[in-house]
């Protein structure tokens, strides 16, 4: 039987009978990350909510993080390396006088010095020693990977090994709030960079101990200025699918500002089958989102000097058969 999904993003697909069906879903979710649980699980839930049958995020939060967490169903899956290459804001607050073996609060404690003189004059002073370009050495405690193990899977067995610094770009770096013992702070960052081990080295330049005590995610890549969606918003819908999916932002949310291009089904046939089309010789070198017959974003694409496309990433509806067929064959004039 089959199970229509409302909704103008949303389709639907009947499964074998050893399986029961799910909906295909097109489209993010901007999930505003509750405390205390992982991306993973959260993940999980917001699965089960929607009964989507493909879903993912693009990058975790620790347990004690929250804020935003795009959460990508279907197509929008495909466009999870792009936003995981992006630069990222974030809010953090920071305790002096304490550092765990996490650089959050779930370590254990393992240095301690002595915060009580400094002073915020103290903390802004060594801002422009953290700005730019600069040098992390990764936590034991990240999902990177050494021999096909964890790093957090070592250090929970207590092993430590020596880790290649790693290269990173902090564009912005401001300080909020200053209290007794901690101060609280805003970055815009490239990929990459752990800000439990900003926090730290921010500490050693003043000659003490930190670690996180509350992280938030403001923006990831086009993801800007926006309002996010929490667990308890999603449970009022009550399982009501058109309120669910009138949550859900379309694929051409995540693709910034890059230029546009239209094309017909024949071509986007073309590049689907990863064949060049073109020339456009109003189309510009460069990447650009190709938009198919239908006003849909079919592809990440690639233009050459010669005015030709090519496809990076498909990201749009399957063309039918019978276009497919037709790309074989000569367009005719």
């Amino acid at each position: 039987m089959k199970r229509p999904i409302p909704g103008p993003i949303s389709r639907w697909l009947t499964m074998s009978r050893r399986h029961r069906e799910r909906a295909l879903i097109d489209g993010f979710l901007l999930l505003d990350k509750p405390a205390g649980v992982s991306s993973n699980n959260v993940l999980q839930q917001v699965r089960r909510l929607y009964d989507a049958e493909k879903a993912g995020h693009t990058g975790s939060l620790d347990p004690f993080a929250t804020g935003l967490l795009p959460i990508c169903f279907g197509q929008a899956t495909k466009l999870g390396g792009f936003l995981l290459e992006s630069d990222k804001r974030y809010q953090a607050q920071v305790l002096l006088g304490t550092q765990t073996s996490t650089g959050d609060p779930e370590g254990e404690v393992i240095a301690t010095s002595d915060a009580s003189e400094v002073t915020r004059s103290d903390i802004e002073a060594v801002i422009p020693q953290l700005l730019g370009e600069i040098e992390q050495i990764p936590p034991m405690y990240s999902a990177i990977k050494r021999g096909g193990r964890h790093l957090y899977e070592l250090a929970r067995e207590g092993v430590e090994i020596d880790r290649e610094p790693r290269r990173v770009t902090i564009h912005e770096l401001k300080l909020l709030d200053v209290e007794p013992g901690g101060f609280s702070f805003e970055v815009f960052c490239s990929k990459g960079t752990y800000i439990r081990t900003l926090a730290e080295d921010w500490a050693n330049l003043l000659g003490q101990r930190a670690y996180l005590t509350g992280l938030r995610r403001l923006e990831t890549g086009p993801f800007r200025k926006i309002s996010m969606v929490t667990m308890p918003d999603l449970h009022a819908c009550n399982f009501q699918m058109d309120r669910l999916n009138a949550l859900l932002l379309p694929l051409a949310a995540a693709l910034g500002d890059r230029p546009r291009l239209d094309v017909d089904a024949f071509d986007a046939a073309r590049l689907r089958r990863g064949l060049e089309c073109g020339p456009y010789p109003a189309a510009l070198p460069g990447d650009v989102i190709v938009y198919g017959p239908e006003g849909l974003a079919s592809s990440i694409a690639k233009v050459d000097r010669n005015r030709r496309v090519s496809s990076k990433r498909w990201i749009g509806p399957e063309p039918s058969e019978e276009i497919l067929a037709s790309t074989f064959a000569p367009r005719r004039p």
